[in-house]
């Protein structure tokens, strides 16, 4: 882990990376003991509240395509996408923009899918107990690459425009769009921090190690969620000056 650091909760970010319907829910059949509902779990429980503590907004970083993005989509993402098989059952998804179909939901609920990971359906949108979590201080950002910081969203507009100058990184995946994001905020002047506990990846283990090693060697700070948590605590006891 990195050394102590200070944030200015005014001027800093939780970003909630890819932990969206498509991802996560076993009702699309994703694993109903899948390592990124542990995730969603430690950030429900401590991280999200200690930053509502602290005044610290999100933002919900997620895929939401449009028909553009699909037609000049590099090929090497179409296919990392086009090889996802960790649905159960006898669901067939077939790629990014594809059509998902009927989806029933945990309470018997029947829903449309939607196309997959465009922008304003069901599978993109984050998996409902972070949803329930939206707050109007909060910032809700689509992507359309692993990197929600390579220069093709608003994510640079919309959080200097609030004045954001530390983020917070959490999600999924580790090596892939959380661990993208944070090397190309780093290179274009934020601060970065990553919760290394609470983020999940599928990879082998040497891949999450690697994303850790870099961001605390160059690319800014790794810490706990209950460092995160216990720091929030401990300056929201001190007494102001």
């Amino acid at each position: 882990m990195s050394a102590r650091v200070a944030i200015d909760p005014a001027k800093t970010a939780l970003v909630i990376i890819d932990l969206q319907n498509y991802f996560l829910s076993p009702s699309l059949g994703r694993p109903s003991d899948a390592i990124g509902l542990k995730v969603v779990d430690k950030l429900l429980e401590h991280v999200i509240p200690a930053c509502r503590k602290a005044g610290i907004p999100i933002v919900w970083l997620g895929w939401g395509l449009t028909k553009q993005d699909i037609d000049e989509m590099p090929p090497t993402i179409v296919k990392g996408f086009e090889a996802d098989n960790n649905f159960g059952g006898e669901r067939l998804v077939k790629g990014l923009g594809t059509n998902i179909g009927s989806v029933r939901e945990d309470d018997g609920t029947l829903v449309e899918g939607g196309r997959v990971l465009m922008r304003d359906q069901w599978n993109s949108a984050m998996y409902a107990p972070l949803k329930e979590k939206y707050g109007p201080q909060d910032i809700k950002i689509d992507k359309n690459r692993l990197s929600g910081f390579w220069g093709g969203t608003k994510s640079e507009q919309l959080l200097s425009a609030r004045g954001i100058r530390t983020l917070i990184f959490a999600g999924a995946n580790t090596d892939q769009c959380v661990g993208g994001s944070p090397q190309d905020a780093f290179t274009k002047g934020w601060d970065c921090l990553l919760l290394s506990d609470g983020c999940a990846t599928t990879s082998p283990d040497f891949a999450r190690q690697c994303i850790n090693f870099d961001t605390n060697e160059g690319w800014g700070f790794v810490l706990s969620y209950e460092g995160l948590a216990k720091g929030i605590d401990c300056m929201q006891r001190e007494p102001s000056p």
